[in-house]
């Protein structure tokens, strides 16, 4: 019998009352409060410990600022292309992303809660030590996502695909990975308090095996 597995509870983005910004309120930091930021370029900007809260970062260039530590508060981003962002300790609070291609995402050791990554590309995603809640990612495909030292509560992987996968030392609770495609990975035991699919099972059971120590021998 298996036991439930609870879904993400992320929350909406709403947006109503933002107001559009032009390049001169790129200046204003830092804290950026309802406003419309979509296609400006924040060019090698500092934005250490900044505040984004209730913005629309869609096409906007982050690629080449400093956003260690950045707080992302109720702010939708769509359509990012970045050959890297770097956001380590950085805080992704009800946010949307969506339709973005990243190269390297260094957002290590930081929070997410209560968000939603929709039909995203990511080279590397680096999530090491990051706490993540309730966090959904749906069509997203992932040439290396790295999970070592995470903590994931209720996380899900919806029509994912992953080609490198690395859990070592994660914990998980209530975390769906059935909806992710990937074939191997480093470490069996950190799947504990994880859903697989039937034939995911299937496909990890040399490794099962092998972790356990136990002699597969038809002989």
């Amino acid at each position: 019998m298996s036991l439930p597995i609870a879904a993400p509870r992320p929350e909406a983005v709403s947006l109503a009352h933002v107001m559009r910004a032009d390049a001169y309120d790129l200046d204003e930091g830092p804290r950026y409060d309802d406003l419309d930021l979509s296609g400006l370029d924040f060019g090698d900007r500092d934005l250490t410990d900044a505040a984004f809260t209730d913005c629309d970062l869609s096409r906007a260039g982050l690629g080449e600022a400093t956003l260690h530590g950045v707080e992302f508060t109720g702010c939708r981003a769509e359509s990012l292309a970045a050959a890297s962002l770097n956001a380590p300790a950085s805080r992704w609070r009800r946010c949307e992303i969506s339709r973005s291609r990243i190269g390297a995402a260094e957002v290590h050791s930081g929070e997410w809660t209560e968000s939603v990554v929709t039909g995203c590309k990511f080279g590397y995603l680096n999530l090491r030590g990051t706490q993540l809640t309730d966090v959904a990612f749906e069509d997203c495909v992932f040439d290396d996502l790295d999970l070592m030292d995470a903590a994931l509560t209720r996380v899900a992987f919806v029509g994912c695909r992953v080609r490198t996968l690395t859990v070592r030392r994660a914990t998980m609770t209530d975390v769906d990975m059935r909806g992710l495609d990937f074939a191997g990975l480093d470490d069996p035991q950190a799947l504990r308090g994880a859903a697989v699919s039937q034939q995911q099972l299937l496909d990890l059971a040399p490794m099962l095996a092998s972790h356990l120590g136990i002699v597969v021998d038809d002989a």
